[in-house]
C-alpha cells in the first residue's frame, strides 16, 4: 500500500506500508535517486486510525499509544474522501493481520522471579566454585 505522485517520469513515494510500519519520505531532490525516511509509526502500537469527520474532506487521524493516553494524533489528507476511506480501511487491515502474528511486548504479562521486585530485577545468581561445576563430557 502506498501513495506516491510521478514528476518528471519518477515516482516519488510520499506514504509506504511495509509490513507493519508506515514510512513517510520527504520528496528526492532532483539530483538524488532515492527518496529520504522522515517518520515510520509502527502501526501495532496505534490506538485506532480513522476518518476524522469534521472539517475538509480526505481527513483521516492515526492516534498512536502514549504513556498518558492523550497523544491527539497525527492528521493526514488524502486526495479525496474515497483514498481516505481506502486508507483507513487498509491501515487497519495491515494493523490487524500484524497484531495477529507478533503480540507486543507489552502484551505480554509480566512475570516476577522470587526475590525480585519486578522482570528487570532479578537475583544474583551464585558462582560455582571449578570443583562444583558439572563436567562437559561424561
Amino acid at each position: 500500500m502506498s501513495l506516491y505522485k510521478i514528476l518528471n517520469g519518477k515516482i516519488f513515494f510520499l506514504l509506504q506500508v511495509n509490513r507493519h510500519v508506515l514510512y513517510s519520505y520527504q520528496a528526492c531532490p532532483a539530483e538524488s535517486n532515492q527518496a529520504r525516511v522522515i517518520n515510520m509509526l509502527d502501526l501495532r502500537k496505534t490506538k485506532e486510525i480513522k476518518l476524522v469527520d469534521e472539517g475538509a474532506s480526505g481527513l483521516f487521524c492515526i492516534v498512536p499509544v502514549s504513556t498518558d493516553g492523550n497523544h491527539p494524533g497525527y492528521l493526514m489528507r488524502a486526495d479525496t474522501q474515497a483514498q481516505a476511506q481506502e486508507w483507513v480501511h487498509g491501515l487497519n487491515r495491515v494493523r490487524e493481520q500484524e497484531i495477529s502474528k507478533t503480540p507486543l511486548e507489552t502484551d505480554r504479562p509480566v512475570t516476577q522471579t522470587a526475590n525480585s521486585c519486578c522482570s528487570c530485577c532479578f537475583p544474583k545468581r551464585q558462582r560455582r566454585g571449578p570443583a562444583e561445576r558439572e563436567p562437559l563430557v561424561k
